[in-house]
């Protein structure tokens, strides 16, 4: 481990001659092929690191740094959530060891050396020691001021246009260029090319590779220079937040690849000048090849990013040069600018620093009153409020972007932009007039924030996953989903209950013109586990059916009257107390028992999975025990296999890993339980299931979460019915 980030970390140096490895977000050595992208995942969608293993996440061209995210010990985690001091001495040793692949020739190049110094920095018990006593840790951001400005748009400048990625600059005095953006041009020689990445949005989502342009502006007295140490220092607090930026989220399959400039200019300082930034940082892109205004900090990002070839770029500029405020960015980007003293945060602050502005580069505002916030806007790609404002929120929770800590609230990693990987229990139907075949439908709670909502075109060659959607952010970590597609319009609407905490709310969205999602409502609280809505045969248009555990023992059961204008749901009515605590339900509306057809559950209770019906007379009523050692959550259907009556199906999580599928013969004079049938072994651990009956010659399909990823699989038909290879499609 390097630094106090909790990830096993190493340097890596490839041989002299070897394109430096620009690799795929989120596959390293030591990351396993079947955990990389494979057919059928959605277009930049980052590959995941094998469970244990490595991914680089920092590049100096030939010099990387790989980590591999750590077990934590559960004080270390609450430690590391709370701002306890002390985490350091909590943690194992580092490692923090350095290998050169075979044929390393000698002459690192300045930014490499820099990124290696640094890497060795942070793995020196010193480095660590001081992150274990850093200043103020926990403090909250005492500034009086929003620390972000406004830049001037593209072009305001007037300027001519700045130079392009592959300009080089020359070593007469005018820049010292260590980067591998360019080796040293020979004197007067410059190469001028058009970054086709020029104009678009630099840093919309930290997500995936994001080239950062660091740049080091000196001056003519002591004063205002860097010694070597306080240069690597700059590099190792940078390497440092954004190594915790990785760790915290490795769903994002974050690598930051680097340009490092170290430029020295003959301006004295001057504490009058009418614009402190523009007083060095004209001459400072003047020096790198760029139109010495604004512009050229567009320039010089621009050319990052298509050189690098990376998703995403900004710069940051350090400097002992007098600033009107020590630490400040653009919302969006494109530049953050810092001062080495950091105020009275001090050098040892600077990576929680770095990292606090980087989350304004990326679409996350100011949390602390100082800043004047309030708890609405719309912020970063998903239009997130802002709802842990000092001056507004209830109970403000211990965040990066309110106070002096690794840590984030609820509605910070959407605005950053974090989408990609997932947690709860995925949902899956196939929709009616969506798409000739009937599109497959999902929705999941993300990594982090709120819903992702995916869709396979089934009418489409090879059946494409498309469209990553993000819903409900606002409403922070969902821990479980519940979805159908009802009746109530053509095509029907996809209506969707979600478990936040205790509390259960509803939201939906519409499958024409738009298809908006609609801002969630809360229900009811004093729930638990996963919960499951369906759209029963009761009433002229079908009401909702909603079961859900009840926070202590027993099942809550709603439903909403749809024969009745603005469709009320009910109270909630408690059942099943005999059962305990219940971890998870799965509800539908069978066709036996007569009438209008009983309503037909599974429950899973510990390592046990229970069957519940309730009949005309409306009472529930607990069934047998029929399966031990599951764990995650069950799936139940009816099926149109068997001789008239339909089987029920049922596919859970085994507790030791892989599938298990239940069947019961409803045909049978006396209908029992089958199985276990196990299956899908190669999945490992399941966290969560969803299972249909689709129309593809009536097989079963099934989508499981395993970790930040859903696979999918299915079972054929007929008598030789046989699962498939499970597939990653998420």
């Amino acid at each position: 481990m390097a630094g106090d980030v909790p990830v096993d970390e190493r340097a890596l140096i490839t041989p002299s001659g070897v394109a430096p490895d620009v690799a795929t977000p989120g596959v390293g050595p030591g990351a396993s092929a079947a955990h990389a992208a494979g057919p059928g995942q959605p277009d930049g969608v980052p590959a995941a690191a094998a469970p244990g293993g490595e991914r680089a996440l920092h590049h100096y061209g030939r010099v990387r740094v790989l980590g591999r995210p750590r077990p934590t010990p559960p004080e270390v985690s609450a430690a590391a959530t709370s701002g306890v001091r002390g985490l350091a001495g909590l943690l194992p040793p580092a490692d923090g060891s350095v290998v050169s692949t075979t044929g390393v020739s000698p002459g690192l190049n300045r930014a490499e050396t820099l990124g290696l110094d640094a890497f060795r920095l942070r793995a020196s018990s010193a480095y660590r020691r001081l992150k274990d006593d850093r200043p103020r840790d926990g403090h909250g951001w005492d500034m009086d001021r929003p620390c972000t400005d406004v830049p001037p748009p593209r072009g305001a400048s007037g300027g001519a246009p700045g130079l392009g990625a592959d300009t080089q600059v020359t070593p007469n005095g005018r820049a010292d260029h260590f980067s591998p953006l360019a080796t040293l041009a020979t004197p007067d020689s410059t190469a001028v090319a058009t970054p086709a990445t020029a104009g678009s949005p630099t840093s919309s989502r930290l997500e995936g590779s994001v080239a950062i342009g660091l740049v080091i502006v000196e001056g003519p007295t002591t004063d205002l220079q860097f010694s070597a140490a306080e240069r690597t220092k700059v590099v190792a607090e940078v390497q440092n937040g954004l190594s915790w930026y990785a760790t915290t989220n490795p769903a994002a399959g974050l690598a930051f690849h680097y340009d490092i400039q170290i430029v020295r200019l003959s301006v004295p300082a001057n504490p009058k000048a009418a614009d402190l930034e523009a007083l060095w940082r004209d001459p400072t892109m003047d020096r790198l090849g760029y139109a010495a205004n604004f512009d050229g900090v567009y320039a010089y990002v621009d050319a990052l990013r298509g050189k690098l070839g990376t998703d995403w770029a900004y710069c940051a500029f350090f400097t002992k040069y007098p600033l009107g405020y020590f630490a400040y960015s653009s919302v969006g980007g494109p530049r953050i600018v810092m001062q080495y003293a950091n105020d009275g945060w001090g050098p040892d602050n600077i990576d929680r620093v770095f990292t606090h502005e980087t989350g304004h580069i990326f679409g996350a505002p100011d949390e602390y009153g100082g800043a004047n916030c309030d708890c609405g806007g719309q912020w970063g790609v998903f239009q997130t409020p802002n709802g842990n404002c000092d001056s507004c929120a209830p109970a403000p929770a211990d965040c990066l972007m309110r106070s002096n800590s690794f840590a984030l609230c609820r509605y910070t990693p959407s605005q950053l932009g974090w989408g990609h990987g997932v947690g709860g229990n995925p949902v899956l139907v196939q929709s009616k007039g969506l798409g000739k075949v009937g599109n497959f439908e999902v929705v999941v709670p993300s990594k982090f924030s709120g819903l992702t909502h995916v869709w396979r075109d089934n009418d489409a060659t090879g059946y494409p996953w498309r469209d990553p959607w993000q819903t409900a952010q606002a409403l922070g970590p969902v821990d479980a989903v519940t979805m159908i597609q009802s009746t109530l319009a053509n095509p029907g609407p996809l209506e969707v209950a979600v478990r936040v905490g205790s509390t259960l709310s509803f939201l939906w969205r519409d499958s024409t013109g738009a298809f908006a999602w609609h801002p969630p409502t809360t229900l009811f609280q004093g729930v638990r586990g996963v919960p499951s809505l369906i759209q029963s045969r009761l009433g002229t248009k079908g009401n909702f059916e909603l079961l859900v555990p009840a926070a202590d023992v027993g099942l809550q059961h709603l439903w909403r009257n749809h024969d009745v204008h603005g469709y009320p749901w009910s109270a909630p009515k408690l059942f099943g107390a005999n059962l305990g605590k219940v971890d998870a339900v799965s509800l539908i509306h069978g066709t036996l028992g007569g009438g209008a057809g009983m309503l037909e559950a599974v429950a899973r209770v510990g390592s046990r999975l229970v069957h519940l019906t309730r009949d005309n007379t409306a009472v529930w009523r607990t069934g047998p025990v029929f399966g031990e050692g599951v764990a995650g959550n069950p799936a139940l259907i009816q099926s149109s296999f068997g001789d008239g009556s339909h089987n029920f199906e049922v596919v859970t999580p085994a507790a030791g890993g892989g599938l298990i599928h239940y069947y019961r013969n409803n045909s049978a004079s006396t209908p029992a339980w089958s199985g276990p049938r196990p299956f899908a072994p190669t999945l490992g651990k399941v966290d969560a299931v969803s299972m249909i009956q689709s129309n593809f010659d009536g097989h079963l399909e099934v989508l499981a979460r395993v970790g930040d990823e859903l696979h999918m699989l299915w079972r054929s038909s007929g008598a030789s019915a046989t699962w498939s290879v499970p597939r990653r499609v998420f």
